[in-house]
């Protein structure tokens, strides 16, 4: 199977959106329960934040890929080739 960086890129930002959802989902979920879920309530709130920070850099990186256009060589997937 062949990824193209734009793929793979969107790929990834999509994958974050659904990750971000279900911590933020997790983080309601917390608030409703005792101190001792603390640690992972902190733990959900800065995985939160560091995707927050990482969706708007892997967006700028999509249009730098679309920039280059078939200019950049494909990139092969190991794991998919059955190798």
């Amino acid at each position: 199977m062949s990824l193209t960086p734009r793929v793979l890129l969107d790929t990834s930002i999509a994958q974050l959106r659904i990750l971000a959802a279900f911590l933020a989902e997790e983080m309601g979920e917390y608030r409703q329960q005792s101190e001792a879920t603390n640690l992972e309530a902190r733990a959900c709130k800065e995985i939160l934040l560091t995707i927050s920070v990482l969706i708007p850099k892997l967006q700028a990186a999509r249009y730098v890929v679309a920039e280059e256009g078939a200019d950049a060589p494909v990139a092969r997937c190991v794991s998919c080739d059955g190798s």
